[in-house]
């Protein structure tokens, strides 16, 4: 085991496990989101996480001292957007896919999360789209963990990640915090369509 780091603050020892240190030092791995295929209302939802159980969103702002919960991430409609407001434009926002609380026994670490699926921006029309920023970097949390930073491209298109498999417990939570943005023509705050989380299967 590694030696705990130590110093002296005002006649206090202040020590400091080693291991803590590099973890804190480490960098989160970016990866570059895959652009897929066309966005088609038509052919919105079917397999994924939610095969296994339903999860909610909800949204911490700059703008908001308290997080409100929004259907519009993961209602399996591309026509409705979670939109930013304020002078932010949606840099610093928070989104927290909120597992259940409670999984059923059978379902208890056995429901691996490996990827999920977006929308990036206002997709309902092309004027909307260019109108409303898009989202360009986000730090991906596993129950308050970083342990990616994502690219994702400027397009209408559907965009993929994946990354090791997470086995979802009771009360887990994955969030993503908008790092950077694609500003829209008219300088509208930042909109996501969908977001789909991968899993179950």
């Amino acid at each position: 085991m590694a030696a705990p780091l130590c110093a002296v603050r005002n006649l206090l020892v202040l020590c400091i496990p080693a291991t803590a240190v590099l973890a804190a030092s480490a960098e989160v791995p970016v990866i570059k989101a895959k652009v897929e295929e066309p966005v088609l209302q038509e052919l919105m939802g079917g397999c994924s996480l939610k095969c296994g159980f339903p999860w909610q969103a909800e949204v911490h702002s700059a703008e908001s001292k308290k997080p409100t919960a929004t259907k519009a991430l993961n209602d399996e409609s591309a026509e409705t957007a979670w939109i930013a407001s304020g002078a932010s434009l949606g840099v610093g926002a928070k989104f927290k896919l909120q597992f259940p609380k409670k999984l059923r026994a059978e379902l208890e670490g056995q429901v691996p999360l490996y990827g999920l699926d977006l929308i990036n921006g206002f997709w309902k029309s092309e004027k909307e789209w260019k109108a409303h920023a898009r989202v360009k970097q986000v730090r991906l949390y596993y129950n308050g963990t970083p342990f990616r930073d994502v690219v994702f491209a400027d397009t209408r298109r559907w965009q993929r990640i994946t990354f090791p498999d997470f086995m979802v417990r009771s009360g887990d939570s994955m969030t993503l915090e908008v790092l950077e943005i694609y500003r829209g023509e008219e300088g509208a705050g930042a909109a996501i369509s969908e977001i789909v989380l991968q899993g179950a299967h």
